[in-house]
């Protein structure tokens, strides 16, 4: 799959799939994901950078909804465990990829 495919391959996957896996736990709206996946071979920890644009913007912390938050015992994640979230759902689209992916959200609230 060359990038442009994998982007729009992506693009929609967070759109649908990681949107209900916001809106289902979390206080919070469905996004507008723009994703750009780029080649990157200065970057010392991953070959591909995943740029994940937003609308709104994305906030750096996100807090569970009340019925979630009493069963996970605690408030809310930060960004960096959604980046894991949507580093995992590149095995739906590349199931076998040998590719090392880093996710950058492009476009954080300010706090």
């Amino acid at each position: 799959m060359n990038l442009g495919e994998l982007s729009n391959a992506l693009e929609k996957l967070y759109n649908s799939v990681g949107n209900k896996y916001l809106t289902s736990n979390f206080i919070t709206e469905p996004f507008e994901f723009k994703v750009n996946v780029i080649y990157d071979r200065d970057n010392d920890m991953y070959d591909y950078i995943i740029k994940v644009y937003s609308n709104p913007d994305i906030p750096e912390e996100f807090f569970y909804k009340p019925e979630v938050k009493e069963e996970k015992n605690t408030d809310g994640i930060h960004i960096s465990v959604l980046k894991s979230k949507f580093k995992e759902l590149i095995q739906y689209v590349e199931p076998n990829s040998k590719r090392y992916y880093g996710i950058e959200f492009m476009n954080k609230k300010k706090k």
